[in-house]
């Protein structure tokens, strides 16, 4: 009877700890070990869209499934086993910011886990710590960079960050400009910075989620600023020489128009993704959304991600342009038609110095 009697208390504390520790259902995740505390927490130096391909690319070795989802910056995962049975998790990029110093921010994720019946509340925290583990053992294996950070809080609207900030460019006389919808982001008061100093704001006309692609307007501009003309049928070549324009980490290291060069490496992006081609073209934050131009001065695709692994160099990636053709059809935009000729990069760049804008988000 004693036994018994000492079971039920030790079931008892169990069930009340298991309650009170570790077992909230959102938590920061930035690797192994999971930070409890809000006082440091190790966080990703990547942007917004490349956390998540990291944060997917874990999820897949730490769940039973998992759908990514980057338009709406979210991870779906299920997980089953004896001990909870059937669970489900959202995992959401987070951006991180130091209260002190605004120069320094990161990503994490924030791991939301539901369970069926009993487990709602009893998910334990051994879910999230899977995913920390197989995280940290890709930010190891990829040698990923990470900062850690003091004293901070989730980003807002009102902070300065480069991270807020991304390229667009110009394709249509009456104000229509692409960029990414990860740029753009979901509605939010966007502000468009042209070469003359003048800031206008953009509206979000329509956005293509799967694509990571969004088409915004500003006021129809002076004929200084030119559409940039835009491939929307065709494959390019492997070897092709390619050019990209646009402002990386525009808030810290400048906002003039910068172009950077490189070739087509393959036909299929990111897990062989077929709208993107490979690139081996420095692209960095800030550069998302700009355009990616042939020797003609066609846009044959828009910066998009790369992988940040300090072992691999080249593993960028563009969504091609082809891309484009339904949301332009969807809005009524006609290209600009194209040019045979052959230009120089700097022919290139003084074309369309006057056609690619700074973009920040509000």
């Amino acid at each position: 009877m004693h036994h018994r009697y000492t079971f039920l208390l030790l079931f008892l504390f169990s069930f009340v700890l298991l309650l009170s520790s570790g077992c909230s259902n959102r938590q920061y995740v930035s690797g192994d070990p999971t930070y409890t505390t809000k006082d440091c927490i190790q966080v990703l130096d990547v942007d917004e869209h490349e956390a998540l391909k990291i944060g997917y690319t874990a999820a897949l070795e730490a769940f039973d499934s998992v759908t990514y989802q980057p338009s709406a910056q979210r991870i779906r995962a299920s997980y089953y086993s004896d001990v909870v049975g059937n669970a489900r998790s959202n995992i959401d990029v987070v951006e991180l910011t130091s209260k002190t110093d605004n120069t320094i921010s990161g990503f994490v994720f924030d791991v939301n886990t539901k369970g069926k019946g009993l487990n709602s509340t009893l998910i334990p925290s051994y879910l999230t710590k899977k995913f920390a583990k197989e995280l940290q053992i890709y930010i190891n294996e990829k040698k990923v960079l990470t900062n850690v950070i003091c004293g901070f809080e989730r980003y807002n609207s009102s902070n300065k960050l480069h991270r807020a900030s991304g390229t667009c460019w110009l394709v249509d006389s009456r104000g229509y400009l692409v960029t990414c919808e990860h740029v753009a982001g979901h509605k939010r008061a966007l502000k468009v910075f042209l070469p003359d100093g003048t800031v206008v704001p953009a509206s979000v006309v329509i956005t293509d989620e799967a694509n990571d692609i969004a088409i915004l307007k500003i006021d129809p501009l002076p004929e200084k600023y030119r559409p940039i003309p835009v491939a929307l049928t065709g494959m390019s070549d492997i070897g092709e020489s390619i050019y990209l324009l646009g402002f990386p980490k525009g808030d810290t290291i400048g906002t003039v128009l910068k172009m950077t060069d490189g070739i087509i490496s393959a036909h299929l992006g990111f897990k062989n993704n077929t709208s993107e081609y490979q690139v081996d073209a420095a692209i960095n934050g800030g550069n998302s959304g700009g355009p990616v131009l042939d020797a003609h001065g066609r846009a044959i695709g828009m910066a998009s991600s790369k992988i940040v692994d300090k072992g691999t160099e080249g593993l960028g990636y563009i969504k091609k342009s082809s891309c484009l053709a339904l949301l332009f059809a969807q809005v009524g935009i006609s290209p600009m038609p194209s040019i045979k000729e052959k230009f120089t990069a700097p022919e290139i760049y003084s074309q369309y110095r006057n056609s690619v804008f700074l973009i920040k988000r509000n």
